[in-house]
């Protein structure tokens, strides 16, 4: 059997009107036209809502075959007058609510499966799934309604709250604490031992790392990221923080509620991370350094030093944004100069009869 499996179909079939009631939008063209979910505008096809959010994508519309649009009201304008739309102010809320309605949450049901493996004094909350193979240390406590994926090991006294989910092959060490509503992704590992040695007579000689790795509420951790157990002291993720895939977090650093890392960041051990900061994809922040609430971390940035609160810094080694601008706008003029000094070397040879 070759290619994609065929698309099924939908009970969840919306009208234009209604959609537009779901989501706080105003309807332009035919509102009685049925939508049975949302695609993005390159993609949609005939009996689906075409989503349009980014300027980049109004390339496709003149070839798109979706029955109707989902646009924010700044790219309202680029759709032709013709074509069945839901205008709101801010597209992705919109197709955030629209995606739950046409795709709903997987139904599932409360029960320890039978290859689970349960130490002594594990205690479970009301509504718990543990899936097959799943190894709970002794003194571990679960909270009501939480789900926890096939394979997945939770060392002695892990303490889970309510309503979280932990997908398969999720390991928590000993003593991680996990808040409530928290989501975890495959291959996650929460708290390893530190990256902790010291010099004992000429040779590497381990550190104990006896802190805890505490993770605060409706944190959510990406697949194959890795949070560290504290040395000494617990490291800390506060409250909401997201977290991409393949992010690494040392030990004892303390990342403030609200923040966002994307994927392949490191944070090095010590490190305080304020609240609501942003850092992008691939950047580094050495250990012990202080980044204020609000700071700003573009893509493959390498921090070296503290950054104040609602600062942007960029480059490697990071500095202010505007800064790092300035100077790659310099590194660009360099050709040009190192042409004109030879030019000038030029004029002066002839001048000296060289």
């Amino acid at each position: 059997m070759t290619g994609a499996p065929e698309r099924t179909s939908s009970d969840s079939t919306l009208p234009v009107s209604a959609v537009a009631r779901l989501v706080g939008g105003a309807v332009a063209g035919d509102p009685t036209v049925e939508v049975i979910g949302i695609a993005p505008v390159d993609e949609a096809l005939g009996d689906q809502m075409a989503f349009l959010a980014a300027r980049r994508y109004v390339r496709h519309v003149a070839h798109c075959k979706a029955a109707a649009f989902l646009v924010s009201s700044e790219l309202d304008s680029a759709l032709p007058d013709s074509a069945t739309r839901v205008v709101v102010d801010d597209a992705y809320p919109a197709m955030r609510t629209l995606l739950r309605h046409f795709v709903p949450e997987e139904e599932w049901s409360p029960a320890v499966h039978a290859t689970a493996v349960l130490g002594d004094g594990v205690e479970l909350g009301v509504g718990v799934e543990i899936g097959p193979y799943v190894v709970l240390e002794e003194s571990v406590r679960v909270g009501d309604g939480t789900r926890i994926g096939a394979h997945s090991v939770l060392g002695r006294g892990c303490v889970v709250g309510s309503g979280c989910r932990l997908h398969p092959h999720v390991v928590l060490y000993h003593e991680t604490v996990l808040g409530d509503g928290v989501v975890v992704h495959s291959g996650a590992r929460l708290g390893p031992d530190g990256f902790g040695y010291t010099l004992v007579d000429g040779e590497h000689a381990k550190i104990p790392q006896v802190g805890r790795c505490v993770i605060g509420d409706e944190v959510e951790i990406g697949a194959n990221s890795t949070i560290d157990r504290g040395s000494l002291g617990d490291t800390h993720v506060g409250r909401g923080v997201k977290i991409d895939n393949l992010v690494h977090i040392a030990h004892n650093v303390r990342v403030g509620a609200g923040t966002l890392m994307a994927a392949l960041v490191g944070i090095a051990g010590s490190t305080r991370i304020g609240k609501g900061v942003w850092i992008g994809g691939q950047s580094g922040v050495i250990n012990q350094l202080d980044v204020g609430d609000g700071a700003r971390i573009t893509i493959r940035t390498g921090v070296t030093r503290d950054v104040p609160a609602g600062e942007t810094v960029s480059g490697s080694p990071g500095r202010p944004h505007r800064e790092e601008l300035r100077r790659l706008a310099l590194v660009g003029r360099i050709p040009k100069l190192l042409a004109r000094i030879e030019a000038l070397e030029r004029e002066v040879s002839k001048l000296r009869g060289e």
